[in-house]
């Protein structure tokens, strides 16, 4: 194995600026792991639904140059790789490190629509991968930092987990849903609306990797309870999936009505309006007591809001009038 390794070339580089929009598939395909969202359709009762995968499509790929001391590391480990000390195929996956990789997807799905993260490890060694919603790290919810001291999952080789909520303490967890931004367990508001996944490749001469239990085998979850240490500090893979929409709505569209307000032409599945029960052929006069006289009024009124604002709608159904308050979404 040569131990000499080599740094990231001007062309590789100029990669990072590819834009791969409309790209569409059902999974975010990593060199070491591959990432799936999957909803559950069905009743819950009894167990008569099925997770059923999110369509997603690829937004970006990016490619960075490792850090020095991460470079220094993985010479280092390669070294000990050439003297014996590390298993074949996972010095052979170090040795092939020599850029970080960063992959971008987005999502749409519907709101309260219950989902589980599906992490398939496609490598022969042991992987540790950091899984942050929100910001937050779904193995104790603490705020991420970017870097290898992350709390990790830990996925034997060719293993695939699914995680369905929030390990928020030994016997606490909450489960995984897509809601509005007050509904986040997350404060970040920078960081709501994305599903992060970091990727670690271990150090497989390190002496404390092997010890511990492999329960992860066992009962074919991820654990914590491996020992792990990264070979480097920087992930050498991130996959990032947005499930936000890119700008604040109600979830229905209008038309004009040639008088007082606007109409709702169509209500849209699985967002703010349908779960408040608008409908199509509503009439709204009044956003937050400011008239409503054209479907530009009403997008004008949202540009100047955030997700997660308030507003209140007066609505008109059938000869009557009433007043709604709906939570604006991404």
């Amino acid at each position: 194995m040569n131990a000499k390794r080599r740094s990231l070339s001007p062309a590789l580089i100029i990669l990072a600026l590819v834009v791969l929009a409309g790209q569409t598939g059902l999974g975010a395909t990593g060199r070491y792991l591959d990432v799936s969202i999957e909803r559950y359709v069905g009743p819950a009762l009894f167990g008569w639904g099925s997770w059923r995968p999110i369509d997603d499509r690829l937004i970006s790929v990016r490619v960075s140059s490792l850090v020095e001391e991460d470079l220094q590391q993985l010479e280092e480990i390669s070294v000990g790789c050439l003297a014996g000390l590390g298993e074949e195929a996972a010095c052979s996956l170090i040795e092939s490190i020599e850029y970080g990789l960063q992959r971008a997807y987005a999502i749409t799905p519907d709101l309260a629509d219950t989902y589980r993260v599906v992490l398939t490890n496609k490598s022969d060694a042991l992987l540790g991968v950091v899984l942050a919603i929100d910001g937050l790290n779904t193995n104790g919810s603490a705020e991420i930092v970017g870097t290898a001291e992350d709390k990790k999952w830990v996925l034997l080789p060719g293993q695939t987990v699914r995680i369905s909520g929030w390990q928020v303490s030994s016997d606490e967890a909450l489960a995984f849903s897509f809601g509005l931004p007050s509904q986040s367990h997350s404060d970040l508001a920078e960081l709501r609306g994305s599903i992060q996944s970091y990727i670690y490749l271990f150090d497989p001469t390190d002496e404390s990797y092997a010890k511990g239990t492999e329960a992860g085998a066992l009962i074919d979850q991820p654990t914590v309870q491996i020992s792990f240490q990264s070979a480097t500090t920087a992930p050498v893979e991130r996959i990032d999936i947005s499930y936000a929409r890119g700008e604040v709505g109600l979830g229905f569209l209008c038309e004009e009505t040639n008088g007082a307000g606007i109409r709702i032409s169509s209500v849209l599945s699985g967002t703010v309006a349908e779960l408040k029960g608008l409908r199509q052929g509503d009439v709204v006069t009044y956003i937050n007591a400011v008239p409503i006289s054209s479907c530009e009024d009403l997008e004008s009124y949202l540009a100047s809001r955030d997700p997660g604002d308030r507003v209140v709608l007066k609505v008109h159904r059938e000869g009557r009038a009433f007043l709604l308050t709906l939570e604006l979404q991404e």
